[in-house]
């Protein structure tokens, strides 16, 4: 109710101008007029997000309304920043038609991630790479066909990315946005490499109807290959929220006992197995939050 007379207030004052939806969770959002343009935090799953410079084809907020229209939450003055001009790597504001349509069409198809996601899928893959020949002669043959300074590059990156992944969820230092570029990188390649290899895999042992579950694996992975491509998958898809112990101990043994069964009693394909897990991974954190909401919560949070 204090957020909604706040929100409320400064409405009336037309301090309150633009309204948009976090494209991660969907939340509906409201910022002041100096949050134009610039980078912002989610008041409710914290990612990291853009306020667009104006909300097109959208009526005027009506003071005595929007308060009570799906519950849109206020973006405090301490949750706008600046968007870091660096030399080298820079994060352009998108156009504000490209940020309606992503908000509004697209974010459904646009993957989020949080340390605790990205660490399972490091953990899973480390996993493979001991108990699975045939997933390390797969890599192996691809590396071979790229001309080595290509290859050498490469390995570096998914390699580093790979380490970020896991260093993160030990410490609560903030990610810098180099690093989340190269834990997305990480992401990326091995979610979108998997899907196609499992869905090529799959074609051939699914019949009839089922075919459609393999074709929607490799639209899936070539999707996020044009969406990192075409910078609509960025850096801002890691959220800065740190995950905690219970998190990171219940997901481990999680995704353990379905590694178990995939990859020695069932003896699936290791692109199988690891789209499996990492479907776990994904979508582990929501349900861990809706479940067990006091789990879910920092140290900071558990403080009465």
């Amino acid at each position: 109710m204090e957020d909604g007379r706040e929100t409320r207030r400064l409405l009336t004052r037309g301090e309150v101008v633009i309204r948009f939806k976090c494209v991660y969770c969907g939340q509906r959002i409201l910022a002041s007029e100096e949050g134009r343009g610039k980078k912002g935090t989610c008041p409710k799953c914290k990612h990291n997000l853009f306020v667009p410079e104006s909300t097109v084809n959208r009526p005027a907020i009506d003071p005595d309304k929007a308060p009570l229209i799906d519950n849109p939450v206020l973006l405090q003055k301490e949750q706008i920043q600046k968007i870091p001009d660096k030399a080298g790597y820079s994060m352009p504001t998108p156009p504000e038609e490209l940020t309606e349509i992503y908000a509004e069409k697209l974010g459904f198809l646009v993957p989020n991630y949080d340390e605790l996601t990205l660490f399972l899928m490091a953990a899973t893959f480390i996993l493979l790479c001991f108990t699975n020949n045939t997933m390390l002669n797969d890599i192996t043959g691809f590396l071979t066909r790229l001309n080595t300074w290509r290859r050498n590059i490469y390995i570096a990156l998914f390699l580093t990315g790979m380490f970020m992944c896991l260093y993160h969820v030990f410490t609560k230092r903030k990610k810098t946005d180099f690093e989340k570029a190269i834990m997305l990188l990480f992401a990326v390649t091995i979610n979108a490499a998997t899907g196609i290899i499992a869905g090529i895999y799959m074609i051939k042992e699914s019949p009839g109807w089922l075919l459609v579950f393999p074709i929607w694996n490799i639209i899936n992975g070539v999707l996020l290959i044009l969406m990192l491509r075409f910078n609509i998958i960025d850096e801002n898809c890691i959220a800065d929220r740190n995950a905690t112990a219970g998190q990171v101990t219940l997901g481990l043994i999680s995704v353990l006992i379905l590694f178990i069964l995939c990859n020695f009693i069932f003896k699936l394909h290791w692109a199988i197995t690891f789209s499996i897990c990492i479907v776990y991974a994904t979508s582990f954190d929501r349900a861990l939050q809706t479940v067990f909401p006091r789990l879910a919560e920092s140290e900071e949070e558990q403080i009465p």
